[in-house]
């Protein structure tokens, strides 16, 4: 019996002992020290007279001793109240006292303080759920995966990019939450995680519930004890916007390449084309009576144009292609090049245009428009070579700034939509990556430049316009093009182009400047053959001493703008100088030469892009004179 009560002395438990009633009959040194009693002041008072703290209800302390009455072992936790009047957490297994008749006769209750456990495991929760507000809170996708490839945790950003639920994915495996593709990505991540043991940043492309979804992910191990990577955290951060805005800035510096590449050729190149054109048709005209000849030199010239047309799409994606703006119906264009779009589409392909009620005005060039429809219309062609459906839309559209965060590169604001839409073979998402490349097609050599979409996006840029795609493999393609609308203030500044319904000769005088000899002669010869007198220099030093000698007027000055020397606005200058009645035509194959519109319409200069045709140049000289 000595060994025992040694035992109970120094068990480090809170033992007690009561009669049947619940008064204390004995307490142990720890009960003591745990609850500030003197064993005097505890034996023969009764149970919950002194331990009570009214925390407990009075239904719970009446089952308790219900159970205990009837002989059964109860364990239960109880908040007890000490002498000082301190709280404690208790765990209680109290046990009958039985006599040899089986009658209890008395309790022993074994109590272990757990206070500070209580602490603790409240302190862990208020940490769990402030961090988990944390996560909640943040703007970055947070989770957990264990090695068994298990979903231990991810917060509510997580769940929203993904279209999960947390109800229905914590605890479940990878391949049973996401699509094979997602799920193969997030495992191959995290698999150099766990073989490592290395922090790792990824960067990466989704699929996501609401469409493409990059991903900046980094991934840290979380260790045991030994060390082990029990499971691996990841926090991802949504960088879709920052990848757009690279494609923007990686096509912007390709068209800019591009571009410098188109503009440093074309001078050149239309300079030749300015001579195979325009020889082309002055032999026309001396070989009427001459058919199998006339039909060669028809071709060289188509030859020419088709070169004139390659020329115009370098110079348009990359956003130099001269532009005679005014202002635009685009739905009555649309309608004026339907029945061009039906012999051209065929008859496979079923072709209707959808005009919106409101007038769909915009200041562009009717051309540049024009080009669009057509390069978007023979695109959707290609994609149905079985026959399909395509159809030209157009309408008023506000974008606002839902649907700016949503396309990057688009401004808020009023514009006129042109849509084209297709029921073709569509497009995979590898390939609508690309599709805005110069020089990119999917289409079997010979059968397309790659030029087509890269010139729709460039005049579309040129003109503060946005271009968008919604492609799918097997459901078709359709491309919708936001042309801003003209303010107020802008329609005073541009007027509706008029042009001669044919060449109109005259007699004035023409100062004509040209560094190249063939150029300079067929646009003399042109001038001359309309009545014009010409004085030609064939630099700016012969033009300006002319400009100086020759005693009588001089109604136009013709220059081409890049010339060795002075360049065409600078020996303009110094001859408008002297003679102030002086009207100017510049023409260049070369687009960054171009003066500004403002600029030109300051000092009345006009100007006509190469190449171009003698009737062309005829016509334009005629206009500047009259005007």
């Amino acid at each position: 019996m000595r060994r025992l009560r040694l035992a109970i002395e120094a068990s480090g438990e809170i033992v007690f002992t009561t009669d049947a009633n619940g008064t204390f009959t004995y307490v142990n040194p720890e009960f003591e020290r745990a609850y500030g009693y003197e064993s005097s002041e505890i034996v023969g008072c009764c149970t919950p007279r002194i331990l009570k703290s009214d925390s407990t209800i009075p239904a719970e302390y009446a089952s308790f001793w219900a159970l205990l009455k009837d002989n059964h072992i109860v364990k239960r936790e109880f908040l007890n109240r000490t002498k000082q009047g301190a709280l404690l957490h208790i765990e209680t297994s109290a046990n009958p006292i039985v006599d040899a008749t089986e009658q209890v006769i008395g309790f022993l209750a074994v109590q272990r303080d757990v206070t500070e456990r209580k602490r603790m495991e409240a302190a862990l929760r208020e940490s769990e759920r402030r961090y988990r507000t944390l996560a909640d809170a943040a703007h970055d996708s947070i989770f957990i995966i264990n090695r068994r490839r298990q979903i231990e945790y991810h917060n509510d950003v997580h769940a929203k990019r993904f279209g999960l639920s947390s109800s229905n994915t914590i605890g479940k495996q990878l391949t049973d939450v996401f699509s094979g593709d997602t799920a193969g990505q997030i495992e191959r991540q995290i698999s150099v995680v766990f073989s490592t043991g290395q922090r790792q940043l990824f960067e990466e492309r989704f699929t996501s519930a609401q469409g493409e979804l990059w991903l900046e992910t980094w991934l840290v191990p979380m260790l045991t004890d030994d060390s082990e990577v029990r499971a691996v955290m990841g926090v991802a951060r949504d960088v879709t916007v920052r990848k757009a805005l690279e494609g923007q800035l990686l096509q912007s510096q390709k068209m800019e390449a591009v571009g410098r590449l188109a503009g440093g050729i074309a001078h050149d190149f239309n300079n030749l084309l300015t001579a195979i054109l325009g020889y082309s048709e002055i032999l026309r005209d001396r070989l009427c009576d001459a058919p199998d000849v006339l039909a060669d030199v028809d071709e060289i010239k188509k030859a020419g144009e088709r070169a004139s047309r390659l020329t115009r799409q370098l110079l348009a994606f990359s956003r130099k292609q001269p532009m005679s703006r005014q202002i635009v119906d685009v739905s009555a264009l649309v309608a004026d090049v339907h029945k061009m779009l039906g012999r051209m589409l065929g008859e496979h392909i079923e072709l209707s245009v959808v005009a919106g009620r409101d007038v769909c005005q915009v200041i562009a060039d009717p051309g540049q428009i024009e080009q669009v429809v057509v390069n978007l219309s023979v695109n959707a062609r290609d994609a149905m070579p079985k026959g399909g459906r395509l159809t030209i839309a157009t309408d008023i559209a506000q974008l606002d700034d839902a649907f700016v965060r949503r396309h990057v590169g688009a401004n808020a604001g009023s514009y006129v939509s042109l849509s084209v839409q297709d029921t073709g073979c569509g497009m995979t998402p590898a390939v609508l990556a690309h599709v805005f490349e110069p020089f990119f097609t999917t289409k079997p050599q010979g059968q397309g430049t790659g030029l087509g979409l890269a010139t729709v996006y460039g005049i579309v840029k040129q003109n503060a316009g946005y271009v968008a795609i919604d492609s799918r493999p097997d459901e078709g393609t359709t491309v919708t093009i936001f042309w801003p609308m003209p303010a107020n203030d802008r329609n005073a500044s541009v007027s509706q182009a008029t042009s001669l319904p044919h060449p109109v000769g005259g007699s004035e005088t023409i100062l004509l400047v040209e560094d190249e000899q063939p150029i300079r002669a067929l646009m003399r010869k042109t001038l001359e053959r309309y009545g014009y007198r010409v004085l030609e220099a064939q630099d700016v030093q012969d033009a300006l001493a002319l400009g100086a000698r020759y005693p009588r007027d001089v109604d136009l000055l013709l220059s081409d703008v890049i010339m060795p020397g002075l360049n065409g606005p600078d020996l303009a200058q110094r001859i408008v100088a002297q003679r102030p009645g002086l009207r100017v035509l510049y023409v260049s194959g070369f687009p960054n030469s171009l003066l500004s519109e403002h600029d030109r319409n300051r000092h009345r200069m006009a100007f006509l892009a190469k190449p171009f045709t003698p009737e062309a140049l005829a016509m334009k000289v005629r206009e500047c004179l009259d005007s």
